[in-house]
């Protein structure tokens, strides 16, 4: 599995369902019926996983859009793109 850098773009497993809530939303594994649990800053980068967008597209985003994380996304964003990517949830093709 190829390392994660800035260019990366992720790509949403086609498998997985994304439902969005007012707090964030939740995605669904249909073949293991996992369900996983994302806060709104999840959720966002997330949809953004197109493959269009790069990681420091969506770091960008991210600083652009959530007050928390005005300072220093970068750790955040990685994390969770990895975080995905360990799960099975986001891919590079």
């Amino acid at each position: 599995m190829p390392g994660i850098d800035n260019k990366f773009r992720p790509i949403a497993n086609d498998n997985v369902l994304f439902k969005p809530l007012s707090d964030g939303a939740i995605l669904f594994e249909p073949d293991s019926e996992v369900v996983h649990t994302l806060n709104p800053s999840a959720a966002f980068i997330w949809i953004h996983c197109d493959g269009n967008h790069t990681i420091s597209d969506i770091t960008t985003l991210i600083k652009n859009n959530f007050t928390e994380f005005e300072m220093q996304p970068e750790d955040a964003v990685n994390s969770i793109i990895k975080e995905f990517r360990k799960l099975g949830l986001v891919s590079s093709e």
